[in-house]
Formats: structure tokens, sequence, C-alpha cells
């Protein structure tokens, strides 16, 4: 079932990418003047094929692992005496730079589609509360503590953990040091504080999926109150919006669960409940309720931000997040190549589709998340300056361009070779690393 469900997710994310962006080269060609003859999703035997009124046909491939679009060339059969400025071949060269960018362009603009998506639904987001610190690691030695609520990172503003994760992937690779803004939940009066984690001596794996670990920062998953509900007995209590549970009669509650099952566990019972308020410990007593189940209650709401813009206000934002993205893999691809980063952290089909199912099951927002960041990838990957790449063809157009006359073809022959040798490499890494992921 698990594979089942893990197959249709990442088939699903497969087709709206493909299609999306072989749609921009349609598109593009369309609007240059040039014949598209096929426009496929997936290769092989046509399961579905329709030819429209221009000539084209459109066509799903029983295997749905990428896409194409066949344009018009002067040695095709179906060319004919005075259709050259239909040819893709033959048009000019910054007609043909336009086609091959428009594909990743149409996944960039997909990716911010999908981030406004996420803000105008909106989501529950968690605090950037520090948990544990791990003893002597970097975070430790910088004197960072736990229950801190981290402002911003390098002068980013940081409101979630997610955000947190994105501003120290950055600077995965770099020497000097981070610096974290801290401040207190529930208290925007208290003075901030920053902290300077060397990361001199830091290895970082990009393929982490929380790279702050290594820096030995955890995130508090104790329970912060987000709301106390009225003439109940944690607002009879005293206890108050961000407070954070931290033990039930003297015993640690480390997570959500925990401190949910403790109360749940002693209706009607006097209990003590430590909560760490603004960097003070207090205990509580409180006399809890009877929940019509029988479980005890102690009358609070789980604390999260409720991020969420209008339509029009999403769209900056969403660029915004777009651009971010770009420049965070920008500078992954970047360092991948310099060797800064380990290859470990390129995936293939099966950490995609274990990423894209468990993103589908946490909700739509999650999926349209991963969606952008895979959509950004694709624009990314695409424009490497490769043949066999939307980036190799612009590159041969633009020298094409420049020179006023086509490339040799032993020099597009050599071009492809290395062009199939990187794309191979890139294909034999992922699938590498999926099998090594597999068998751990």
């Amino acid at each position: 079932m698990v594979l089942i469900e893990s197959l249709v997710a990442f088939f699903a994310v497969i087709l709206i990418l493909v299609a999306v962006h072989e749609y921009g080269h349609y598109a593009a060609a369309r609007a240059c003047g040039v014949r598209v003859m096929r426009f496929s999703i997936g290769f092989g035997r046509p399961l579905v094929k329709h030819v429209d009124a221009r000539g084209t046909e459109w066509v799903l491939g029983w295997l749905p692992l990428g896409g194409y679009v066949r344009m018009l060339q002067t040695d095709d059969d179906e060319f004919s005496e005075g259709d050259e400025s239909r040819t893709f071949n033959r048009t000019t060269a910054p007609r043909r730079i336009i086609i091959a960018i428009a594909g990743p362009l149409a996944n960039l603009v997909l990716a911010a589609v999908a981030l406004w998506g996420v803000l105008l639904l909106g989501s529950q987001q968690p605090y950037a509360v520090t948990g544990e610190i791990e003893p002597d690691s970097i975070a430790a030695r910088a004197g960072l503590k736990e229950g801190l609520l981290i402002l911003a990172v390098d002068g980013r503003d940081t409101p979630t953990p997610a955000k947190v994760g994105a501003s120290i992937i950055r600077r995965i690779g770099d020497e000097g040091e981070i610096v974290i803004e801290t401040g207190r939940l529930g208290r925007p009066d208290a003075p901030r504080q920053q902290y300077h984690l060397d990361i001199s001596d830091w290895s970082a794996d990009a393929a982490q999926t929380s790279p702050f670990e290594t820096l030995g920062i955890g995130f508090s998953g104790k329970f912060i109150v987000g709301s106390v509900v009225a003439e109940s007995p944690a607002m009879r209590a005293g206890i108050r919006e961000f407070d954070r549970i931290i033990a039930v009669d003297g015993q640690p509650t480390d997570t959500v669960s925990r401190a949910v099952e403790a109360i749940a566990a002693r209706p009607g019972e006097s209990i003590s409940i430590s909560v760490d308020r603004a960097g003070e410990q207090r205990d509580i007593l409180v006399e809890l309720a009877h929940q019509e189940d029988g479980r005890g209650i102690l009358g609070v709401q789980l604390g999260r931000q409720h991020v969420r813009f209008g339509p029009l206000e999403a769209v900056p934002v969403a660029l915004a997040e777009t651009y971010e993205y770009s420049g965070l893999l920008i500078d992954l691809i970047g360092k991948l190549f310099t060797r800064q980063v380990d290859t470990s952290g390129v995936g293939g089909p099966v950490a995609i589709a274990t990423v894209v199912r468990d993103s589908a099951r946490l909700g739509t927002t999650y999926f349209l998340q991963i969606l952008a960041l895979l959509s950004i990838n694709l624009f990314l990957i695409n424009l490497l300056p490769f043949p066999l790449l939307d980036g190799g063809h612009v590159l041969m157009a633009s020298v094409e361009g420049i020179t006023r006359r086509p490339l040799p073809a032993r020099v597009q022959l050599v071009a492809s070779f290395i062009g199939i040798a990187f794309i191979a490499l890139l294909m034999g890494i992922a699938i590498y690393n999926d099998v090594a992921g597999l068998l751990q």
C-alpha cells in the first residue's frame, strides 16, 4: 500500500512538472511561428493520441517519466519547400533561445503559483523555539540555550523552523560564523540577543532534513499554550498564553503527545504542571476537569502561528519566496560542483517519491511547497549549459547568434557526448543514493 501510494504521488508530480515544462516550449514555439509536430507527456507506445486542427499530435505515453515537444526540422518527411521559417533548426537564433528557455521559465512560474497557493490557503506553523541544545556542540559553545525564540539568522527573519533551516542550509560549505538572533516567546518587549556560531570546522550533510541539528540545535516539541479556554481549570490556575508545559507532576513532557497523555490520564485530580514562562520555570497546581469520555481536561489549545495572506497580498511574498528558494538551490548546486557539498544530497526517484508521498499525507499546503521546490529544481537543472538540456540549446544558439554561423557538426557531436555523460553521471549518483537509502 505504501509503495502504491508513493508511486501514485511520484507520477502525479512528474506529470504536472513535465506538462507545464513542455507546454512552455510549445507555447513559445507557436508564438515564434515554429510548427509543433508532437506534444508528448511520457514515452513509449501512446495510450491516448489526438491530432488537433493545426496538425499537432497530443500524446500520453505509457511510461510517464518525462516528455518532449517535437518541432518541425528540415530533414523531417513532413518538411516541404517554403517551410524553412517554420522549422526549429532554420529559425533565428534568438527565437530558438526563446523556445528553449520557455520550458524552464514555465516551471519557475509554476513554483511561484504553488507558493502563492500555499500563502492563500494558509497554514498552521510552529514557533521557532529552541529545544535541547546538544552538549559541546557548535550551538552550545556559542551559548545558545533551550527555550529561546529564534527571530533571525544572518539578518534574515525566521518565523518558523523551516525558515531557520533554509537560512542555515544556505551556509553549508561556508566558513566564518552564523549569527542567530533570539527573543522570548510572548515577550515582544524582551531584549534581543545575538549568538555567534563558529562554523570553521562545521561538517553538514545537505541530505539531512534538518541541517541545524548538525549545529547542535533542537527545536522545542513541548506543548506551547496558544489560548486558554474561559472558566477552564487552566484559567483558574493562572496558566497563560505562550507558557510551555515542560513537566506534569515532575515527569518531563518533551513532546506534545506526552503532555496530552499525562493530563488525559488524571481526570478530576489535582496535579502540578511545570511551565516555562519567558525563561522562568513555574510550578502551578491545577485541578483537572472531566471530559465526556472520562479523560482529564486542562482547557488549553496548542499554540501555532496561522500564516495566511489575501490574493493580492500573497503575490509579492510568493515572488520573494520563489527568488529566495532559487538562490538557495543555485548556491547548493554551485557547492555541489565545487565539492563543498557531498553528493549524498542528490536524490533520485525513490527519494522524490518518498518526500512527495509524505507531503501529500500532511496536506495540500505541504504538497504545494514540495511541488514548488521540485519545479525550481527542474528550472535550474534544465538551464545548466550542457547539450541535451535546455541550457545547452541556449548556449549553442547564443554562439551561433554571435558568430553568425552554426556550430560545426563535429563540435555539436562532442558536446552531445559531454551532455549525455553528465546526465548519466547525475542519474547514477541519484540512483546509487536511492539504493543506499533503501539498504539503510
